[in-house]
């Protein structure tokens, strides 16, 4: 029988107790079966104040579970921008497919917003509860990996290491994810060795494209890629992401920069 619970959004975030409310009502959710999917009835207003709450439950319903599906024909949208609570909670609590969410039934507007807002590619969407169980295990549209590191000399091989697992679950191809290990060693070193920064990386895949990012908090103005001396110790980073990435470049921001490059996978 199908693991559910049914939740009230005008509630959820009251209590840490849901789950066992939920239990007594008679859809019991046992707490020593982590990996099997849920049932998530949700009944009420989806606003701009009940989403906060609604990513953090499903942050943890996510954890527990590993997969999610989300029945949505008793929500009423009272807040356009409410949607994206569904994505936001798919990023935060992991990478597909150790995380795996989908939405059901919901009326047509609200179908046609989660298709509008982009939310539907990353956290995709079926007519009815039936369906969508049968196709939680289902690649979404656009994966997307998100990590933080401190200024540390780890980071770049932590990042490195992200970088190859999530590879390796999305089924990017080796000369792919060998190109990306480089993008993203290379550039958390940057962030750490030339801009004593912070970073945050994000890997996303869709269609045949993998784009990585690193974001830093350093106002310093990146060089050209280009390749040094030949006698000279270091300063190969930037060419070596031009030489790897169909297409690379540099964004900047009030507080630091994003660097970002796309591959081709198949």
């Amino acid at each position: 029988m199908d693991t559910s619970i049914e939740l009230a959004l005008e509630t959820v975030g009251h209590s840490d107790a849901d789950d066992e409310a939920a239990a007594a009502d008679g859809d019991p959710v046992d707490p020593g079966a982590p990996g099997t999917p849920l049932v998530l009835t949700l009944r009420g207003p989806l606003s701009e104040r009940t989403a906060g709450p609604l990513v953090d439950r499903l942050c943890h319903l996510l954890t527990r579970h590993g997969g999610v599906v989300v029945d949505l024909s008793g929500v009423s949208l009272t807040h356009s921008g409410a949607v994206h609570a569904f994505s936001e909670a798919a990023a935060r609590a992991g990478e597909w497919p150790d995380v795996r969410l989908v939405l059901a039934a919901p009326d047509a507007t609200l179908a046609a917003l989660l298709v509008t807002s982009r939310v539907a590619q990353r956290v995709p969407v079926h007519p009815d509860v039936p369906t969508a169980v049968a196709h939680l295990d289902d690649r979404p549209e656009v994966l997307r990996g998100y990590w933080h590191f401190d200024v540390d000399p780890r980071a770049p091989g932590d990042a490195r290491g992200h970088v190859r697992r999530v590879c390796r679950h999305w089924g990017i191809d080796e000369d792919t994810r060998e190109a990306a290990e480089i993008v993203v060693t290379e550039l958390v070193t940057n962030a750490v060795e030339h801009a004593s920064s912070a970073s945050v990386v994000e890997v996303w895949r869709r269609d045949h494209s993998l784009r990585l990012t690193v974001r830093d908090f350093d106002l310093t103005v990146l060089p050209e890629a280009h390749l040094p001396d030949p006698s000279a110790p270091r300063g190969r980073g930037l060419a070596m992401v031009a030489a790897v990435a169909r297409t690379w470049g540099v964004e900047a921001h009030r507080d630091g920069k994003t660097v970002w490059a796309e591959m081709e996978t198949v």
